[in-house]
């Protein structure tokens, strides 16, 4: 099953979007891209929370 997590669902001035079916691979890069792009910390658990299945 592949989920998405859209960071402009959360932040108007973003259109970073990421699907796949690894979990883990998503929490990863949305990490990242949370660090690099918007200098902020996210946890696993908040990732996951804003994952939707596609």
């Amino acid at each position: 099953m592949v989920k998405e997590a859209n960071c402009g669902e959360h932040r108007e001035d973003c259109e970073f979007v990421i699907r796949d079916e690894n979990e883990e691979e998503i929490i990863d890069f949305v990490q990242q891209h949370a660090e690099r792009a918007h200098g902020e910390t996210v946890s696993q658990e908040d990732v996951r929370g804003m994952l939707k299945e596609v």
